[in-house]
């Protein structure tokens, strides 16, 4: 079966508007509502949730092959809408999902399930977990499966942070990007694991991009490759890093 936008884009409105209620009720889910939240994917592959969609001539505007996506897409920005103090707010959500778009991407759970299995059968001892990049936290569900580890966790996108948040309100989870994590936390990880983005993007860090280390001067300016000396530095001494990326991080000259 191939991918189905609508079903997609059906089942991140039900995830956000669980999360968005949770939010009023200050409440933990019910094992229903973190089941249907676990549904959430992110807005990769939905780029028309983009598009206009404030009248409804506005249609006329949008690929007649996704004209059948524009009454949820009007559903989906009422949701933000009705579910924002003001239109600033509601314009970070837009922002926000816009960025997502371009950097959400689905992990096959069997992926990284092997991956914590490996780490696990080889007897590693997990304290402190790191996820950077941690989309609706596949990555610490496995990792934590039998383990009283600490996890903290990083996701730059608002949406997905709100569902990470009520996934795991027992974890340690940051809405803003890995960029920011206190220079405290240095050295400290057992084990640092994710899918990490990739692309030029640059990262606004200044201990790299003022650094005075040319690897990290470069690294700021491609964001799979910051990611990868970010997480190195945040290792302890005898930590595992273990990344799914592309092949060109290796193959790279520059790298």
């Amino acid at each position: 079966m191939g991918f189905s936008k609508k079903q997609h884009l059906q089942q991140n409105i039900d995830a956000l508007r669980i999360a968005f209620k949770l939010e009023k009720e200050k409440r933990q889910a019910t094992v229903g509502e973190r089941l249907l939240m676990m549904q959430y994917s992110g807005f990769g592959g939905l780029k028309f949730v983009l598009n206009p969609i404030a009248n409804e001539i506005d249609i006329n505007n949008w690929r007649k092959t996704e004209h059948d996506l524009f009454p949820l897409t009007q559903e989906l920005h009422q949701l933000l809408k009705e579910n924002s103090e003001d239109e600033k707010q509601y314009r970070r959500y837009v922002d926000s999902m816009k960025s997502s778009v371009l950097t959400a991407f689905y992990t096959p759970p069997q992926v990284i399930d092997t991956i914590s299995a490996s780490l696990r059968g080889s007897g590693l001892n997990i304290d402190k977990f790191l996820e950077p990049s941690a989309g609706i936290g596949s990555f610490i569900q496995s990792f934590s499966e039998n383990q009283k580890a600490s996890v903290t966790a990083y996701e730059k996108d608002l949406l997905t942070g709100k569902i990470l948040k009520q996934l795991y309100p027992e974890s340690n989870i940051r809405v803003s990007g890995f960029e920011e994590i206190p220079e405290k936390e240095q050295n400290s990880y057992d084990v640092i694991a994710s899918n990490i983005p990739f692309g030029d993007t640059s990262i606004f860090d200044l201990s790299y991009s003022r650094s005075r280390e040319t690897a990290k001067v470069q690294a700021s300016r491609s964001i799979h490759n910051y990611f990868f000396l970010k997480g190195a530095d945040m290792l302890r001494e005898g930590g595992l890093l273990a990344y799914i990326t592309s092949q060109g991080i290796l193959n790279s000259p520059n790298n």
